[in-house]
Order: structure tokens, then C-alpha cells, then sequence
């Protein structure tokens, strides 16, 4: 996998999910989480969201479905952060960002 070979390959998370259904193997969003830290590590995860401003709009469910399996697969606080907006900050040269 080139996120094993390549350091400097990031990937973020953006998808309504429903892919995972489909594709042999996996069984669910926390494996897919799992499997994707285990290769890139919290600090080369960017969140992302494939939500439109209309018809459809913000998708909360997709949000809240990735960071409560994050949450049971992370530790508390760093890692976190990492994901939803740090590693942004840090690839655009930002002060970090705050999680509301």
C-alpha cells in the first residue's frame, strides 16, 4: 500500500460510507478506521466530508458515525484533534485549530 511505503501520502475521510457494504472484507466503519490507523497513523488522517450545501446539506450521521469510532479506537485528546482539523493546520501551516 503506498501509505506504508510513502510518508508523505495523507488521506482523509470523506464518504457517505455506504461503499463499505459493497466492498468484500470488511465488515464495518471501525475496521476500515482500524485498518486505515494501523497503515497512516492518526497525524496523516485528515477528516473530510463529502456533504453539499443542497439539496442534501451537512451530513451530522456521517460525522458522528466516523468520530464515535474514532473515539473507541483512539486515545483521548491528541489523536483526536490530529484528525479533525491539527493535521489541516499543520499541512497549511496554521496555529491549530479548535474542535467545537
Amino acid at each position: 500500500m503506498l501509505g506504508s511505503l510513502c510518508k508523505n501520502v495523507l488521506v482523509d475521510t470523506s464518504s457517505s460510507n455506504s461503499w463499505i457494504t459493497f466492498t468484500p472484507g470488511l465488515k464495518d466503519l471501525a475496521e476500515v478506521f482500524a485498518k486505515t490507523l494501523q497503515v497512516f497513523g492518526a497525524c496523516r488522517i485528515l477528516f473530510g466530508t463529502d456533504s453539499t450545501y443542497f439539496p442534501r446539506g451537512w451530513r451530522k450521521d456521517v460525522f458522528d458515525s466516523q468520530l464515535l469510532c474514532l473515539k473507541k479506537l483512539l486515545t483521548p485528546g491528541n489523536d483526536i484533534g490530529l484528525i479533525f482539523g491539527e493535521n489541516l493546520a499543520r499541512l497549511h501551516s496554521l496555529k491549530s485549530l479548535q474542535l467545537r
